[in-house]
């Protein structure tokens, strides 16, 4: 055990590297695009909601989306959103946001239409829906868990996963922020989930991590 346990970190440190090279551009501060997002949002609606969109670096890519939080200044009620880069060029790039119609008090599993809040930006097209192919949302800690099994079975060393607290919505090219922490070190990375094969109730990731730690 003890001199596998010496050879980890290197073996971590090799597949960190080979993963940079799917993942590189320019990065955004987590607040700085939660403030674009409130941006868009009050230019939408007339009235600047709260956006919450996390404290890590975020790599910006043609597509990519992040999970934030939008919360509703007239109620305090917290929504789920979708934040997608478009049009990156370079350092530059724009958003769009998607907010969940229902907060995350309601009931999942009601049926019918809640009752708009006021100032709660309208739902924009772009997360597939139940009818159009999607599943049902999928539990964060099941996410952490497969991603904590992939790397455990390429590393032979299991690290510990953190993708926020908001189940997940799983569709082809759907990307999850997390941090991974390894084991040994106690070193924290960036990492990113990707969804892949998702057909009904099946579901694959990638994942992949960012070779220096925060």
């Amino acid at each position: 055990m003890h001199p596998l346990r010496r050879a980890l970190p290197l073996t971590f440190a090799a597949f960190a590297l080979s993963a940079c090279s799917f993942e590189a551009g320019p990065t955004v501060a987590g607040e700085a695009l939660a403030q674009t997002a409130a941006d868009a949002l009050e230019q939408e609606t007339g009235e600047r909601p709260d956006v919450d969109c996390g404290d890590d670096s975020i790599i910006v890519i043609e597509a990519k989306e992040v999970d934030c939080v939008v919360t509703d200044p007239g109620t305090g009620d917290e929504y789920d959103a979708t934040v997608t880069f478009i049009g990156v060029e370079g350092d530059q790039w724009n958003i769009d946001v998607e907010v969940a119609s229902g907060s995350q008090g309601q009931d999942a599993g009601e049926t019918g239409q809640a009752e708009p809040e006021p100032a709660t930006p309208s739902e924009a097209p772009g997360e597939p829906t139940d009818s159009e192919g999607g599943v049902d949302r999928v539990a964060v800690t099941a996410v952490e868990e497969a991603a904590a099994d992939a790397l455990e079975a390429q590393n032979g060393q299991r690290p510990d996963i953190d993708c926020g607290d908001l189940d997940i919505n799983p569709f082809n090219g759907r990307s999850v922020e997390c941090t991974l922490i390894d084991a040994t070190t106690g070193a924290e990375h960036d990492a990113t989930v990707t969804f892949t094969g998702v057909e009904g109730d099946q579901w694959n990731i990638s994942v992949e991590v960012a070779p220096t730690p925060n």
